[in-house]
C-alpha cells in the first residue's frame, strides 16, 4: 500500500496549472453550448411562425367562394 505522503502530496504546480486550464476550458464548452441552445431555439420558433403563416395562407387561397375546399 502507498504511503500517505504519496496520496496526499501537495499540489504542484503543474497541477494547479492543469485544473485551471481544465476549468476555463469546461466553463467555455458550458457558455458556448448555452449560446447554441438560445440560438437553436430562436430560429425554431421563427421558423415555425413562418411555417404556420404559409399553410394559413395556403389553406385560405384553396377555399372556394362557397367556404368549401376545392
Amino acid at each position: 500500500m502507498a504511503p500517505a505522503s504519496v496520496l496526499l502530496a501537495p499540489a504542484t504546480a503543474s497541477n494547479v496549472a492543469f485544473f485551471v486550464i481544465f476549468g476555463v476550458f469546461v466553463a467555455a464548452m458550458l457558455v458556448l453550448i448555452g449560446i447554441i441552445i438560445v440560438w437553436a431555439v430562436r430560429h425554431d420558433i421563427a421558423g415555425r411562425k413562418a411555417w404556420l403563416q404559409r399553410r394559413e395562407q395556403a389553406a385560405h387561397g384553396r377555399q372556394n367562394p362557397t367556404g368549401g375546399a376545392r
